[in-house]
């Protein structure tokens, strides 16, 4: 019983140092041209666990459909799996872009995922984009249509490993064979 009493407490200790902060590593975002930032209308640099949100209107730029939208740049400090998650009243369109080159306006970029209604109403969900250090991407976050538009916000978190349990088995004895 006396080991109880010390084991607790080093395994709540334990437990606390594993939970620790989910955003990980601190992440550097390189300067990138002023000009290519205002050409994709990037509103800021985030990372994962970072508050997002934002306005859309009329005053934000526009897409050929009439849509605005507007862009956040995204680093991660760990490689692994994402989940981004919109939240707005108008119905939203989310798109994950990695960018691959650039020189100044102009940007190749690589669609990774793109998302309409998969949440909760009219929000987007992309539940897994993998993410990788040391790249930079932009998340981009679309009314639907024109008159879609009004406050939102957008959380990016890790997508936590999935630890598969062991059944419970029923005992089983075995015999030696005679």
């Amino acid at each position: 019983m006396a080991w109880m009493q010390r084991s607790v407490p080093m395994m709540l200790l334990a437990v606390l140092i594993g939970c620790g902060d989910s955003s990980g590593p601190n992440v550097t975002f390189p300067a990138l041209p002023a000009e290519l930032l205002d050409a994709f209308c990037v509103r800021g640099d985030r990372a994962p666990g970072d508050a997002i949100s934002g306005t859309i209107s009329t005053g934000d730029c526009q897409l050929d459909d009439g849509s605005y939208y507007e862009v956040w740049r995204v680093r991660v400090g760990e490689s692994g799996t994402y989940r981004i998650g919109a939240e707005s009243e108008f119905d939203n369109f989310v798109v994950l872009l990695r960018l691959e080159s650039y020189t100044g306006e102009s940007a190749t970029l690589t669609t990774i995922a793109a998302d309409d209604d998969s949440g909760p109403g009219f929000n987007a969900l992309i539940a897994g984009a993998s993410l990788q250090v040391n790249l930079d991407y932009f998340v981009v976050m679309n009314g639907f249509g024109s008159d879609d538009t009004g406050p939102y916000t957008m959380e990016i978190t890790p997508v936590a490993s999935q630890h598969v349990a062991a059944p419970d088995l029923p005992a089983v004895t075995v015999k030696q064979a005679k």
